[in-house]
Order: structure tokens, then sequence, then C-alpha cells
């Protein structure tokens, strides 16, 4: 065996061996999970849109929607928090979560893929991408 074939297998190895330490990939939710994580559950998370805002979405199991944000204006240490609140529905299409909210959070409308990494994280991608929890 070459050093340079040598070398290659000793990488390989080493990065073999490394595989089941590495966090799991995101992968894309089906719709029955879903809708059984969201109906009477809450989505929490953030996300970049044309502001940094934290997010919670509280999803009824009867379709309804409420959400809530927090905007931080100003400095780290002497900023200010601004809420916001939003109404709306809710509903699984297909592999998708759509949202529908009636006013401020109207940006936020649309349906997302769902992708789950590990435990309740997941990143919503559609209208917006938002990183967050999904369950109850």
């Amino acid at each position: 065996m070459s050093a340079r074939s040598f070398a290659a297998a000793a990488l390989l190895a080493a990065f073999s061996a490394a595989l089941p330490l590495a966090p799991a990939l995101a992968a894309p939710m089906g719709g029955a999970e879903i809708h059984a994580r969201s109906a009477g559950g809450e989505f929490r998370g953030y996300g970049n849109i044309r502001r940094f805002e934290d997010f919670i979405w509280r999803m009824r199991p009867d379709g309804a929607v409420t959400s809530v944000s927090l905007l931080r204006r100003g400095g780290r240490d002497s900023g200010e928090f601004i809420e916001y609140r939003d109404t709306g529905t809710w509903h699984v299409d297909g592999n998708r979560l759509c949202v529908q909210f009636a006013s401020v959070h109207g940006f936020l409308s649309g349906c997302y893929s769902v992708d789950g990494s590990g435990g309740d994280h997941v990143r919503l991608v559609g209208p917006a991408t938002l990183e967050g929890t999904l369950g109850h």
C-alpha cells in the first residue's frame, strides 16, 4: 500500500468513526407528525425577517392560531422589547404546516416545510425561514 492510499484509508477510517458522534441532520417531517406536534402545541422560535424577532405560535386543535412576537429595539443592554400579537388559522397541507394571520404577522402567512433535527427542534421553510421547537 502506498503512503498516499494509506493516508486516504486512515482519513476515511477517522471520518467514519466520527460519524456516530455527529448531530443528526435535519430531515423533512411527514404530515401526520406535523399535525401531532402542532394540534394543541406551539412553535417557539426566531427568524431574521425584516427585523430580528422571537415568535410563539399557539395552535389549538380546532385550527385557530395565536401568534406573539417580541422585537428588540435599541442596544443589547439598553434596548426595549415591543410585543406584537396576531390571530389566524393553521392546518396541515400534505407535508407542510400552513398558517394564515389576520394582521401584523400577515407577512408570515403561507405554507412551510418542516425539517426536524432531533428532539423538538425544527426549521420551518416557507415565506420565511424560522428556527425553533415544535411540540407540546
